[in-house]
């Protein structure tokens, strides 16, 4: 399955499938003392593309810089330290558990991130090539079929860590320029 960003930067975009259906979207509020991303699932309209028939909240993370984030997702809020906590050299690992009692890695490299299952890759982040020395294409997450019963964890997660990952990398208020507009109903 490959889930297109639109645009890349994962706390303001827009996240559909193949067909161009809209599944999930973000957006970030920024208030003086705190960062709050509201992560919506959407139910596609399956005759007009682009369309979404309804949207539900399916988490908000709450980003702190001295503290741990919180995550609040599935009626819970967890956080973030112990909920997807930090293994490895510089923190460049990122471990949760699944809904079916495995543990789930997120590597975190200078370009992109890859989930592993027991040493296999089960999903992987392509950034958005603009195409100079090889085709372009939009960013998206291309996720394989071990994961996909639980799109939703891997879709979370994978913004969580994506935001870690680029936060040394961008100006600040980056997300702030590219906020996509809500799908439309």
């Amino acid at each position: 399955m490959k889930l297109t960003f639109k645009p890349p930067h994962v706390r303001n975009t827009v996240i559909t499938n193949e067909q161009g259906h809209v599944l999930y979207s973000t957006s970030t509020a920024f208030t003086f003392d705190t960062r709050v991303t509201v992560v919506k699932k959407h139910v596609p309209n399956e005759f007009n593309i682009g369309k979404v028939e309804s949207s539900e909240i399916l988490a908000k993370i709450e980003w702190h810089t001295f503290a741990s984030s919180v995550i609040k997702y599935d009626g819970m809020d967890l956080l973030a330290s112990q909920f997807i906590p930090n293994k490895g050299i510089l923190g460049r690992r990122r471990v949760f558990r699944g809904p079916d009692g495995l543990s789930y890695k997120w590597k975190l490299g200078p370009r992109n991130c890859i989930l592993m299952l027991d040493g296999k890759e089960v999903a992987r982040h392509h950034p958005l090539e603009i195409g100079f020395n090889k085709p372009g294409h939009e960013a998206y997450l291309e996720v394989f079929s071990p994961v996909e019963h639980m799109l939703d964890l891997v879709v979370l997660t994978f913004i969580y860590v994506e935001k870690l990952r680029r936060g040394t990398q961008e100006a600040p208020g980056t997300d702030r320029m590219h906020a996509p507009t809500e799908p439309a109903n």
